[in-house]
């Protein structure tokens, strides 16, 4: 019979997410992503050449799915829907919430990453920024000058504001209230209407 490897790709990737949201980024390594698979260090090294690569990967992994998740709900240009779907996305997925609080933005790879890893960090990158651009354009009200004050608004509303009420639930590992909704409700429809009220 064909003998199955006990531990594949994504073990390890699912390690350097936990590591990384428990302890920081800093953490991560090829030794402790072993420890916390419970495999040999041999065997990591056998599907990744490096501690960069497999962060990269982890990195991949959990972008692509807040894009898809959430951040795909931006492009009718409803934000509430929006920030609904980040507090959803962090109650559900909160180690995946931690490791992108952890990373803030894109981890320094100093330029190790081969050029397909490379180029699939990029690509998701665009990704993820059309789906903001798509939603700049879907809102009503947009002021054709001065775009860079709406998109900064866009941004608070979407992101920063969630973010902000969140994090704090999240670094102490607590689950999120249901009060949370109310206040971020009142938030978004204080600032949007703020905005529309601005671009007239």
């Amino acid at each position: 019979m064909v003998r199955l490897a006990k531990f594949n790709e994504n073990h390890f990737i699912d390690s350097a997410i936990t590591v990384a949201a428990q302890c920081g980024v800093a953490a991560v390594s090829m030794s402790a992503i072993a420890v916390k698979a419970g495999a040999p260090i041999g065997s990591v090294y056998h599907r990744f050449d490096s501690r960069n690569a497999i962060l990269a990967r982890a990195w991949l992994r959990v972008k692509s799915d807040f894009r898809e998740e959430v951040a795909s709900l931006w492009g009718e240009g409803d934000t509430w829907a929006g920030v609904h779907g980040l507090l959803d996305w962090c109650r559900r997925k909160p180690v995946y919430a931690r490791f992108l609080l952890q990373c803030e933005d894109s981890p320094d790879f100093n330029g190790s990453l081969d050029a397909a890893l490379q180029a699939a960090l990029e690509q998701e990158q665009a990704a993820l920024d059309a789906c903001f651009t798509r939603c700049a354009a879907a809102m009503p009200n947009v002021a054709e000058t001065d775009a860079g004050i709406d998109h900064l608004v866009l941004k608070f509303m979407l992101i920063d504001a969630p973010v902000a009420v969140v994090k704090p639930y999240l670094t102490q590992e607590r689950a999120i209230p249901a009060s949370v909704d109310a206040m971020l409700r009142a938030s978004h429809d204080a600032v949007r209407g703020w905005a529309a009220h601005t671009t007239h």
